[in-house]
């Protein structure tokens, strides 16, 4: 993802306003910002309805809360024009989709970032529901890959690998990937990515990928985790920023044709030679995943090997 270096307005105040320790007039930053002071009150006052507490006092503006976790597309300065974020949605999936066509019918291939603050009907593979905390993320990725489509799969591998190694960056302690779609800490799950993708031709119109992910905070709900233990000012900004940084360098080791995707997943794969009892059928051994995600299991009892595409069984993880 690459955005552009002209910062909006909100972004210019809101960087000023978080470098300064005392009030700043809004002749004062329209001065050092080289724009209307008309403009710096319709800043404020953007950011004011979008939660910051910023005071009007009688010698300027005043951020009360450094709102270091917000996720609003300005926080992101340069990278601004990527993000789109919404207080509260029915699903970020579901709002990148409309984009995602959109863009199709425009020619603009360019990714964008759709996040939210809440979600009422987030999802997760199959039937299951995604519930978003405080202190969690939501969001969702749109991209436009050159891939074939029965290679789609290893975008859903570079996004687990991505948030991996964005946690492990920011948290400082040890996550794994599970197949199909989890991320795990020893202690349980944090998070899962759903993939949604369109076709035409054999190729990839476009990608989506969804992900929720316990930050801070998690339900209570056996065999969860969050992946800082402490609630951190700053985290949640700091892991999105990360995947970002991080799924670029996943991305392209996906798209190239060598087995590096491979290679990475499988050595961060949670579940390596340990048995799995598949819905309906024997116990197997978890051998890893191929190059394009499908599972490579063994029999337990007979040594059989087989293969399964991501969603076609369900099984025990623990």
């Amino acid at each position: 993802m690459q955005g552009n270096e002209k910062l909006s307005t909100k972004a210019l105040v809101l960087r000023a306003l978080r470098q300064s320790q005392k009030a700043v007039s809004g002749e004062e930053l329209a001065a050092a910002l080289g724009i209307s002071r008309t403009s710096i009150w319709k800043a404020v006052q953007a950011l004011q309805n979008s939660g910051y507490k910023i005071e009007s006092q009688k010698n300027g503006y005043l951020l009360a809360d450094k709102n270091l976790d917000s996720i609003y597309p300005f926080e992101f300065e340069s990278d601004e024009n990527l993000h789109a974020h919404f207080q509260k949605v029915g699903s970020t999936m579901t709002e990148a989709r409309k984009i995602a066509l959109q863009a199709l019918e425009e020619n603009n291939f360019q990714e964008k970032l759709v996040s939210a603050d809440e979600q009422s009907a987030g999802r997760g593979r199959g039937s299951h529901g995604w519930k978003t905390t405080g202190g969690s993320l939501a969001f969702t990725l749109v991209t436009f890959p050159k891939i074939l489509a029965h290679d789609s799969g290893r975008l859903l591998m570079a996004a687990q690998i991505a948030m991996v190694w964005a946690l492990e960056k920011k948290a400082g302690r040890k996550f794994y990937a599970r197949w199909p779609n989890d991320i795990w800490s020893e202690r349980g799950k944090v998070g899962g990515i759903l993939d949604e993708a369109l076709f035409s031709g054999g190729l990839c119109s476009y990608v989506n990928l969804g992900v929720g992910a316990n930050i801070s905070q998690c339900p209570k709900i056996s065999g969860v985790d969050k992946a800082f233990e402490k609630n951190l000012p700053g985290a949640r900004k700091e892991s999105l920023a990360a995947f970002v940084e991080e799924f670029s360098k996943a991305k392209k080791i996906a798209l190239s044709n060598t087995r590096d995707l491979q290679k990475i997943w499988n050595k961060m794969n949670f579940d390596n030679q340990k048995k799995v009892r598949v819905a309906g059928m024997e116990e197997f051994i978890f051998e890893g995943i191929d190059s394009k995600g499908w599972a490579l299991m063994r029999s337990a009892n007979g040594g059989e090997k087989k293969k399964f595409s991501p969603g076609s069984i369900s099984y025990e993880k623990r």
